[in-house]
């Protein structure tokens, strides 16, 4: 069963600059839609790390959907 989550994370380039981006996922659970925005953000060119706190950055919005 599916969920949406809002994911916050934080991509380091490799050149030192950073970006904050917060992003809705459709995920089985919380490893699963960290692992999706992290594996989307990884495929950018330049992107050195993707950061994503598991505790405060991954909130599950709404009821489970069907």
């Amino acid at each position: 069963m599916l969920q949406t989550y809002k994911v916050l994370a934080l991509v380091l380039y490799e050149n030192g600059n950073g970006l904050a981006t917060t992003n809705l996922v459709r995920a089985k659970d919380k490893n699963q839609a960290r692992e999706k925005i992290r594996k989307r953000y990884m495929k950018s060119p330049g992107v050195g790390e993707v950061v994503v706190n598991m505790e405060t950055d991954v909130i599950q919005l709404g009821p489970p959907l069907d």
